[in-house]
C-alpha cells in the first residue's frame, strides 16, 4: 500500500482518482486543485507518490514538478494528461517525473503505472540528495566539448524519437525505461532510436536499450534505428543482427 497525494484541478478526476486508488488498497493522504497547493502538501504529507494534472490554474503541472523535485529529488510523480500535451509531460519527465498517464484513467492503467513506479524508483528512507534529477544530469553533461544532454525525447507527428547522446548514464536510461513502459499504452505506436553520431555506448547500456526495443515490439508498435557511426553500426548488428537489421543514417530516410 503507497500514501498518495492527488493534484488535478477537476474535483471529478480527483474523486474518481481516489475511488480508484482506494480500492486497490492504496491510502489518498491529499487532495491539491493547483501546483502551488500541491507543493503544500507534497512538504505537508510527504506521499509515496503523487499524481499530476498537466494543466491546471497559478502553477501548471510541469512547473510543480520541477519544485517539487528542486525540493525533494527522490520524489515519485505520475503526469496524468490528454494526448496533446506530449510535449509537456516529456519536458516534466526529463525535469523529474517518473512516469505518465494518458486520460482517460482506467484502473489498469493507474494501478499498473503505480505499481511500475514504486518497483523501478523506491524512495530513499530519506532525500539525502544522492538522487539527482535528469535536470542536473543533463546540466553535467552540458560542460562536456559536445554540449549535448544525455538523452531527448521529441514527438513529431505522433512519432516519438529517442535520441541517445554519448554521455548516456544509468539515471538517463532508467527515465528512457520508464518514458517507454508509458508508450506502450499508446496505438499506434511507433519510436525511432536514433544514436547520432555516438562512437559508442557500455554494453549493458546497449543490453537495456535492446530490451527496451523489444517490448515495444512486442506492443506491436514499430521501431526504426538511425546510427551514422560505421563502428556503432557494427556493434549494434552484432548484438542483435534481427533488431538491428536495417540502420539509417539519417532521419530523412525513414518513412513511418
Amino acid at each position: 500500500m503507497a500514501s498518495i497525494l492527488i493534484v488535478d484541478d477537476s474535483i471529478l478526476m480527483r474523486r474518481n482518482l481516489r475511488m480508484l486508488l482506494t480500492e486497490a488498497g492504496h491510502e489518498v493522504v491529499g487532495e491539491a486543485s493547483n501546483g502551488f497547493e500541491a507543493y503544500k502538501e507534497y512538504v505537508k504529507t510527504q506521499p509515496d507518490l503523487v499524481t499530476m494534472d498537466i494543466t491546471m490554474p497559478i502553477m501548471n503541472g510541469l512547473d510543480a514538478v520541477k519544485k517539487i523535485i528542486a525540493t525533494y529529488p527522490s520524489a515519485n510523480i505520475i503526469m496524468i494528461s490528454a494526448l496533446d500535451q506530449k510535449s509537456m509531460v516529456f519536458e516534466a519527465i526529463q525535469n523529474g517525473a517518473k512516469h505518465y498517464i494518458l486520460k482517460p484513467i482506467t484502473m489498469d492503467k493507474i494501478l499498473h503505472t503505480v505499481e511500475e513506479v514504486l518497483h523501478l524508483h523506491p524512495r530513499a528512507a530519506d532525500d539525502d540528495g544522492e538522487d539527482h534529477p535528469l535536470g542536473e544530469m543533463e546540466a553535467k553533461a552540458g560542460l562536456a566539448e559536445t554540449n549535448a544532454p544525455p538523452f531527448s525525447i521529441d514527438n513529431k507527428n505522433g512519432i516519438f524519437i529517442v535520441t541517445v547522446g554519448a554521455h548516456l548514464d544509468r539515471p538517463s536510461l532508467d527515465s528512457i525505461c520508464t518514458a517507454v513502459q508509458g508508450f506502450l499504452f499508446i496505438k499506434p505506436l511507433k519510436v525511432v532510436l536514433n544514436f547520432g553520431q555516438v562512437e559508442t555506448l557500455a554494453d549493458p547500456f546497449l543490453n537495456v536499450l535492446i530490451e527496451q526495443l523489444d517490448k515495444i515490439l512486442k506492443a506491436k508498435g514499430i521501431v526504426k534505428i538511425v546510427a551514422r557511426n560505421q563502428t556503432l553500426i557494427q556493434v549494434l548488428k552484432v548484438k542483435n543482427d534481427r533488431l538491428f537489421h536495417t540502420i539509417y543514417t539519417d532521419m530523412t530516410q525513414i518513412i513511418l
